[in-house]
């Protein structure tokens, strides 16, 4: 969807100064099209102290102050998980562009209803699912275009840590979006989607802890013609980050990590004839993103092609069914949970 053009320059504010802001300001600076102009936080402090540190000229007082300034025409979030819907809603209702970190919201409903307040705006919003801009995965879909692996049939894809049990990390406080699926569970479940599109059933397994935080789950996703995908996620134990695409003709195994780049390795017929590509990371790995989301924005495109906000729902639609499996096998004081669910899906 293409809109009115905005401004050829349009100005940024970071909202948040927390580990995302300070790993991505880099790679942001790097991609060349988004002009950082201001940040906001929490505290004055923290975003006197960030702005300092990578030369940011405006800082506002609170993030009020920047979704109400008009010296600001776009925001990147960069807060916990449980402020994007918040935030996305309060900076798309005041005229701003939005770019979110993932999860772009802890629902899909949550999502739809950004979505349709985007669009009635003719604003851009996306979820900044990075993976889906790297160089990896063009060189993927480039191979499986050229129908070297013939029909992409299955796909499996991994991504789990030993996340340390404290207080005062997000990761296990269900009131800050806490747990494995929308945290480290969003990438292979949304490679999975890249490769396949939308599910027609989920069947899910794993354990979800008495506050509602999943600990770790196990989703088999089914397709039409009775394509497949299976996804492994944990936040309590270290799950490789691979990827595998088996196609009629072939595979591709993405080594580790596979969301951002490596050695992508292509295997035909039933010889397996090997063919490695090594792609770089062109800096920590955003800059493709940042840098196709800045001439979005700066070229008046309000959903973004490569990653549409409708890609990003239907990956929510999975985790919200998972985690209601998840939770209703707790509920029945079953410990384990496992379900198979065939549904349709909304508009987005």
């Amino acid at each position: 969807m293409t809109d009115t053009a905005v401004s050829a320059a349009p100005r940024w504010a970071i909202l948040g100064t927390g580990g995302i802001a300070e790993q991505t300001i880099r790679d942001i600076r790097l991609a060349g099209t988004m002009d950082v102009v201001a940040v906001a936080s929490r505290t004055r402090a923290s975003a006197d102290e960030f702005a300092a540190r990578h030369s940011i000229g405006r800082v506002f007082d609170t993030v009020d102050a920047a979704l109400e300034s008009a010296e600001v025409d776009a925001v990147y979030i960069c807060t916990p998980h449980s402020s994007h819907f918040d935030l996305a809603r309060r900076a798309l209702l005041a005229g701003k562009h939005v770019l979110c970190e993932k999860p772009l919201t802890l629902t899909a409903e949550q999502s739809r209803e950004l979505a349709t307040l985007a669009a009635a705006r003719r604003l851009f919003l996306m979820e900044a699912m990075w993976m889906v801009f790297t160089p990896a995965i063009a060189h993927v879909q480039e191979v499986i275009r050229s129908g070297a692996i013939g029909e992409v049939r299955f796909v499996e894809s991994s991504m789990g840590f030993n996340f340390p049990r404290t207080d005062t990390s997000r990761l296990w406080d269900p009131d800050l979006g806490g747990g494995a699926l929308l945290d480290v569970g969003i990438y292979p479940l949304a490679f999975a989607h890249l490769m396949l599109g939308r599910p027609e059933t989920i069947t899910a397994s794993g354990v979800m802890e008495p506050n509602g935080v999943d600990l770790r789950s196990t989703v088999h996703l089914g397709y039409a013609d009775d394509r497949s995908a299976s996804v492994s996620t944990s936040m309590t134990e270290v799950i490789m980050p691979f990827a595998v695409i088996g196609g009629t003709a072939g595979s591709i195994v993405m080594d580790p990590p596979f969301f951002s780049g490596g050695a992508i390795h292509t295997y035909a017929g039933p010889s397996f004839a090997q063919q490695t590509t090594v792609v770089p990371v062109e800096g920590g790995g955003y800059v493709p993103m940042f840098r196709a989301v800045g001439e979005a924005v700066a070229g008046g495109v309000s959903d973004h092609p490569a990653h549409p906000l409708k890609n990003a729902i239907a990956v929510l639609e999975v985790i919200d069914e998972v985690r209601r499996t998840l939770s209703a096998s707790h509920a029945a004081d079953v410990g384990v949970a496992s379900a198979s669910t065939r549904y349709g899906f909304a508009r987005y």
